[in-house]
């Protein structure tokens, strides 16, 4: 016999409780360390298994979204120039009448201001042109004028600011040479963001007639119904001498 079956039995007793407390520790804690694990696998391979799972974990874990702002596109000079040209009232209450109506025009006008020159041209900006004490023979207006315009070769006058709105299409005005070469008119539209758009030129006969209509390209600043728009026209003489008188703009929604 060995010398464990020689001990006394409570010392025996003893030493066997102790080694149940061991194996039972053991079998406790193995399930835990290696839980779902194959039994081949190594600690080292544990980890790495473990580190892969938590990486997947977070990979695939819903993210809050995140607050990113946005930078404002720089604004199209355009488009800066169409709300800068664009005011968001209408015009104020105006005169309008057929004053054309004798040269088969029934469209209603309205009087562009200093449009007849008998207020010292007040408000327009001349460059080389002048009053004439020479007026348009039409009565388009309240009464007959005593004076008008005069642009030599070279010179120009830029009108006030004329407030339109959506269905104002074309202007009119009262023109004649006054020099033996046929005077040539340019005229321009001028709109509040300060782009031009050539609307043709007019060649005067000798005596007072009205011009075609002119076009003020209303379709370069798009305005709405209930806003308006600023809009100069500027007329240069680049031959002869003219004179000009009764500018007249069309609302072609009055019709």
């Amino acid at each position: 016999m060995d010398g464990f079956t020689h001990m006394p039995r409570l010392k025996r007793f003893r030493l066997g409780l102790a080694f149940a407390m061991i194996a039972a520790l053991l079998v406790v804690a193995a399930p835990a360390a290696w839980a779902g694990q194959p039994d081949d696998v190594t600690p080292e391979k544990a980890e790495r298994v473990a580190a892969k799972d938590t990486e997947k974990a977070e990979k695939e874990a819903p993210k809050e979204p995140e607050q990113v702002e946005k930078a404002e596109k720089p604004a199209k000079p355009e488009d800066a120039g169409k709300k800068k040209a664009i005011t968001r009232v209408p015009c104020e209450d105006r005169v309008f009448s057929r004053v054309f109506k004798p040269w088969h025009d029934r469209a209603l006008y309205t009087l562009a201001p200093g449009g007849d020159f008998e207020t010292l041209a007040e408000g327009w900006t001349l460059e080389g042109a002048a009053l004439a004490a020479d007026s348009s023979p039409f009565q388009l207006g309240a009464a007959l004028g005593a004076s008008s315009l005069e642009l030599p070769a070279g010179a120009s006058a830029l009108s006030p600011p004329i407030c339109v709105e959506r269905g104002f299409p074309s202007f009119r005005l009262v023109a004649k040479s006054v020099s033996t070469e046929q005077a040539v008119v340019k005229v321009q539209v001028i709109y509040a963001n300060g782009r031009r758009k050539a609307t043709g030129r007019v060649k005067p006969a000798a005596e007072w007639t009205p011009t075609r209509k002119l076009s003020l390209a209303q379709g370069r600043f798009k305005v709405r119904r209930g806003h308006s728009a600023q809009v100069q026209l500027r007329f240069a003489v680049t031959a002869g001498t003219a004179r000009i008188d009764d500018v007249y703009i069309d609302p072609r929604m009055w019709r």
